[in-house]
């Protein structure tokens, strides 16, 4: 098959990661794969040939007329569109040069407009969901045919990464790392270490790996609560391993999330984590056993991260038990068969 997938993002995330992986699946497989892309940066990290679009509205003109020309020459059997402001002008090419169009969708999204319902059953022949709580949302609605939505768990590759460097710090380390959006929850962590009792709060730190439009939202956060000394912004990092090895505890405190590879990239080092019970996470999670859950909420939140911290040496345990839950549930080489099956309308 010849297989094109798209990319209106402005940086990289979680649909991104998945892309490139599902696109390096294909590719093993012997399909050709190219990349629609809006912010010629990227490239390199996808490492697939790419074509370039500059998607400024979901109704762009110039993104319509490059996507044309590239659907009538390059003519691929499948688009695969990762986001919204791909969604339409993706969804009525491929109407009009009758290719197979699927939706990859990494969140919970209810079909509450019309404009929506028109987009989501209209101009696709299928959406791919990461978790079961996002295709049983879409139950909710007679209007969808169940058969369209396709959930494929997320594969993640096993990593061989060298030994971690000696820690210096002895402090009770936590790291998160995603997108600085509301969404994600790093407010709520600033403000839960804030609210540790002064003992625990001194001997706790915790690192913020990523970048995004929440940056200068949480660095006042954290002046205007005196935490400079407690927790570290360590801006985008295109490998967080080395902060995730120094730490004691991942975290990742999201509001809506289909099943975040940063979790699991977490648990495939064999980390301990703490998280919500947003999206597919307790599809796989046991908490107490594999790792721990919270509710989105800053009490909660405090009072487990203390627990926690009293409980520093029982949390290697959760950490092994949750390498080997993800090695066994979310391979990459059968992700990359059931996309592929998938997109052939198998």
């Amino acid at each position: 098959m010849k297989i094109l997938f798209v990319c209106s993002a402005r940086a990289w995330g979680g649909n991104e990661k998945w892309s490139t992986m599902a696109m390096r699946e294909l590719e093993k497989q012997g399909h050709s794969v190219r990349l629609l892309l809006r912010n010629p940066l990227l490239g390199k990290r996808f490492g697939q040939k790419w074509f370039f679009a500059p998607f400024v509205t979901a109704f762009d003109p110039f993104t319509f007329l490059i996507s044309l020309f590239i659907l009538l020459f390059w003519r691929p059997d499948a688009v695969v569109s990762t986001k919204r402001a791909e969604y339409f002008i993706l969804g009525c090419l491929t109407r009009i040069f009758k290719i197979r169009h699927i939706l990859r969708l990494g969140i919970v999204r209810d079909l509450d407009t019309r404009w929506k319902r028109f987009v989501y059953t209209r101009l696709n022949e299928g959406i791919i969901v990461n978790a079961r709580r996002t295709k049983d949302n879409f139950k909710k609605y007679d209007f969808v045919d169940p058969d369209r939505i396709r959930l494929i768990y997320n594969g993640i590759p096993e990593m061989d990464v060298p030994a971690a460097e000696e820690r210096t710090d002895k402090r009770f380390r936590i790291v998160s790392v995603g997108i600085l959006s509301p969404r994600k929850g790093f407010h709520l962590l600033i403000e839960a270490l804030n609210a540790l009792p002064e003992e625990i709060r001194r001997d706790t730190a915790l690192t913020i790996v990523g970048n995004g439009l929440m940056k200068g939202e949480l660095q006042k956060l954290i002046s205007d609560l005196g935490l400079e000394e407690s927790v570290e912004m360590a801006g985008y990092q295109s490998n967080p391993v080395p902060f995730l090895q120094k730490s004691d505890l991942f975290a990742l405190i999201s509001e809506n999330e289909g099943i975040s590879n940063a979790l699991l990239e977490a648990m495939m080092l064999g980390m301990p984590v703490l998280t919500t019970f947003s999206g597919g996470t307790e599809e796989f999670l046991k908490d107490g056993e594999n790792g721990y859950a919270v509710d989105r909420d800053v009490q909660a939140l405090t009072k487990r991260v203390e627990e926690l911290h009293r409980r520093r040496s029982e949390l290697p345990d959760a950490g092994r038990a949750g390498q080997e839950t993800v090695k066994e549930f979310f391979s990459l080489s059968r992700m990359g068969e059931e996309v592929a099956s998938f997109l052939k309308g198998e």
